[in-house]
């Protein structure tokens, strides 16, 4: 009998320290499955790719905090956290996640909007660039059709204003974005910018933006502050642009036709420029050629001072052999009729500001028409003009105030013979 209890006893002990074991055991993966659920669902936030899926986890974090909540002792013991707490923070990440996907919903909203105003101006603008071709060929152009231009090139030149600032809002937007989520984006955060490109039809208008400032261009006669007013835009458009498409680069690796547009865009920006600096260039080029001055066509800075260096010596070395009328005459058109009455005053500062020309370029192109203006009208002989020019004047002032004092003294002799 006594054998009997001792086994019994020993059965009892043994049946004892496995049910510790099994209990121990249970509550481990009961914590361990309440952490790796926890930690699933925080991850899950931050990957959401819609409202509808942060609605989805959401339910499933609320059946979790159910499911343990008569565990709770056990897991604030085991993985020393405030069980209350750590689902109120899950909840307000949950909420932030859906504020995020709320902001996409009014951004698509205005976007689709901006969208629709943006295909608008661009059928405008198509249509008005072609009526301003179309009189451009006239030959022969009246006050009507100069009144008609003139109206049609101010409502293009708004139009084309208000585009691009409807299409930059859309790459401000994304550059905000970029901004907020720094470093590499997450499949969510991909997705977003997908949805913001695609809905805004970014690309397209982008590269509209440009095509239409270039046609802009080539339609009408611009002026210096016209140009430089230009050149501005583009470097303000292309400072963004160029924070955001290194960006978009990465966003669309995998998509070859959106990569290749983010490089077209890069190219269409670089041809705008060269377009700017052209049309700058070409319209100071045009000033010497309507006063027949044949100098050699120029684009830079160093290019326009050589041009100016080889007209100036040819000219110096001719002198003589041509006649002196025809140098004097070559001589006024360039400084009076040219340089000093438009190049310098309009075009130059323009030029250097915008880095397509020096203060030292200048400073050449001056010291060498100084030169040629010793040679052609020297200032010995730019005295003897000015001298004679007083002496016939104060010889006139004189003759006149005699021939007043004569008839004054006639008239006071009559009186005194009266």
């Amino acid at each position: 009998m006594k054998t009997n209890k001792f086994f019994f006893l020993i059965f009892l002990l043994a049946a004892f320290v496995l049910n510790q074991n099994i209990f121990a055991q249970s509550d481990r993966e009961k914590v361990t499955n309440f952490d790796s659920r926890f930690k699933q669902y925080e991850n899950a936030i931050k990957n959401a790719a819609s409202l509808d899926e942060c609605n989805i986890i959401g339910e499933n974090i609320e059946k979790l905090r159910v499911e343990f909540a008569d565990s709770k002792t056990l897991l604030e013991k085991s993985l020393q956290i405030n069980y209350d707490e750590e689902f109120l923070k899950i909840g307000r990440a949950l909420e932030v996640r859906k504020g995020d996907f709320t902001q996409i919903v009014q951004l698509t909203t205005e976007v689709g909007t901006l969208k629709d105003k943006v295909s608008e101006l661009s059928q405008q603008n198509e249509g008005l660039i072609l009526q301003i071709k179309q009189l451009n060929i006239r030959t022969a152009k009246d006050a009507a059709t100069i009144a008609s231009l003139t109206r049609l090139v101010s409502q293009l030149r708004s139009n084309i204003e208000q585009r691009d600032e409807l299409v930059r809002g859309i790459v401000d937007s994304l550059l905000q974005e970029f901004v907020k989520t720094p470093g590499t984006l997450n499949e969510a955060e991909k997705q977003a910018i997908y949805k913001k490109v695609d809905n805004g039809n970014l690309f397209y208008n982008i590269e509209r933006t440009i095509s239409d400032n270039v046609q802009f261009m080539k339609v009408t006669q611009m002026k210096a502050e016209d140009l430089s007013k230009m050149k501005e835009q583009y470097k303000d458009f292309n400072k963004v642009w160029r924070q955001v498409g290194p960006k978009l680069a990465e966003v669309y690796l995998n998509r070859r036709d959106k990569a290749a547009q983010v490089a077209n865009i890069d190219a269409m920006f670089t041809d705008w420029n060269i377009r700017i600096n052209d049309e700058m260039w070409g319209q100071v080029n045009k000033l010497f050629r309507d006063y027949k001055l044949a100098l050699l066509p120029f684009r830079g800075g160093d290019q326009f001072v050589n041009s100016v260096t080889s007209f100036v010596d040819d000219e110096i070395k001719n002198y003589g052999i041509k006649s002196k009328t025809e140098s004097e005459n070559t001589f006024f058109a360039f400084t009076d009729s040219v340089y000093f009455k438009t190049v310098q005053p309009v075009w130059v500062p323009v030029l250097i500001e915008n880095n397509l020309m020096t203060e030292a370029n200048k400073d050449s192109v001056e010291k060498r028409i100084a030169t040629w203006k010793e040679k052609v009208a020297p200032p010995s002989k730019m005295n003897w003009v000015y001298i004679v020019s007083v002496v016939v004047i104060i010889a006139l002032f004189i003759a006149y105030f005699m021939k007043g004092k004569k008839k004054q003294i006639a008239v006071e002799k009559k009186e005194d013979q009266a």
